[in-house]
């Protein structure tokens, strides 16, 4: 997901997002821990996703 698509949603479609990415994240997080999970680059990648989501929520805040 491009931080341009982000940046076009909602607030409430941005907490929706960033609930998806965190059980995306836990997800990965296990398949690395019992050894299964051979890309483990996504885990960056979902991390990057979910600190650029967190943000956008954090500007949108501050300005209301």
């Amino acid at each position: 997901m491009e931080l341009v698509e982000l940046k076009q949603k909602t607030t409430q479609d941005l907490k929706t997002v960033l609930a998806e990415q965190r059980v995306v994240l836990r997800v990965l997080q296990f398949q690395t821990h019992e050894g299964q999970l051979k890309q483990v680059h996504t885990i960056k990648k979902t991390k990057k996703i979910i600190a650029q989501i967190l943000t956008l929520l954090n500007a949108q805040n501050a300005q209301q």
